[in-house]
């Protein structure tokens, strides 16, 4: 078992504007959009346990307990990311669950909540993610930890916790119940733009960045001071398309594509 890890262009501003809004009003116990409800009907059947059943079923749950998402304020952002203290350790990885205990929606123990996680990667890698550039097999981004101390990076430097965000964010909505699977972490375009020019001032391996010099480096050379050169020109790619970046493990839009998500549909 294990996973490839892959940084992705992220379209934050499009995930802000069309996935978040679905996904907190499916909290909130709303109304199901058209195009989303469209989505559950053309997903794959496998008997009970096909997302044409268990999205449904999940709504209905929120829709009996909707989901407080103002007493959850401290603890789940705007854009659904984790706000509280890092989750230990970070590979493998575990859901952080609510500090209210297993009459929370977001318990560990709840099975909807899978099902809404799931949706969330779907509807994000079909709508939001663009190019990537494979990583690691089954990192995170404490793999460079080690790069950041041999180079003398200070604790207190904002490139530590823009890593750091990246792995961390998607702990409440974004890891899968895999130990080492899903959406570990984004950036916004700002946060983008900032950990391309920290990481262009340290001394990493050089290259034009761009997907086809990625692809032709000596992956057997240092291995992850080259990986976190990948991500300093992904970050620098994005940055130049006023993109985000996102961390995924395993994340793929080719599975979701299957699942009834790989059709046009207007939001």
């Amino acid at each position: 078992m294990g996973a490839d890890a892959e940084v992705h262009l992220f379209d934050h501003e499009r995930y802000r504007a069309e996935v978040v809004p679905v996904l907190v009003e499916v909290l909130r116990g709303g109304a199901v959009a058209g195009w989303v409800e469209e989505i559950f009907r053309r997903a794959a059947h496998f008997e009970e346990w096909g997302y044409d059943v268990l999205w449904p079923r999940m709504v209905a749950s929120l829709r009996q307990r909707p989901v407080d998402l103002a007493a959850h304020a401290g603890w789940l952002g705007d854009d659904l990311r984790y706000l509280g203290d890092e989750a230990e350790p970070l590979l493998p990885r575990r859901l952080v669950g609510c500090v209210d205990g297993e009459s929370c929606f977001f318990a560990l123990h709840n099975g909807h909540r899978e099902a809404f996680n799931s949706l969330h990667e779907g509807l994000m890698t079909t709508r939001c993610l663009g190019s990537s550039q494979f990583v690691g097999r089954t990192v995170s981004p404490d793999f460079y930890l080690p790069v950041l101390e041999r180079l003398g990076v200070e604790s207190t430097d904002p490139v530590r916790g823009l890593l750091k965000a990246l792995g961390v964010r998607g702990a409440v909505v974004g890891y899968q119940w895999e130990i080492s699977s899903g959406t570990l972490g984004w950036l916004t375009v700002a946060e983008t733009r900032e950990l391309a020019e920290r990481l262009d001032k340290l001394d990493l391996p050089r290259f034009e960045p761009s997907f086809a010099a990625m692809a032709e480096q000596d992956r057997r050379r240092d291995w992850p001071a080259t990986s976190l050169a990948f991500v300093r020109s992904v970050a620098t790619i994005a940055a130049s398309r006023d993109r985000g970046v996102l961390w995924g493990n395993d994340v793929d839009s080719t599975f979701w594509s299957n699942e009834g998500l790989g059709f046009h549909y207007e939001v």
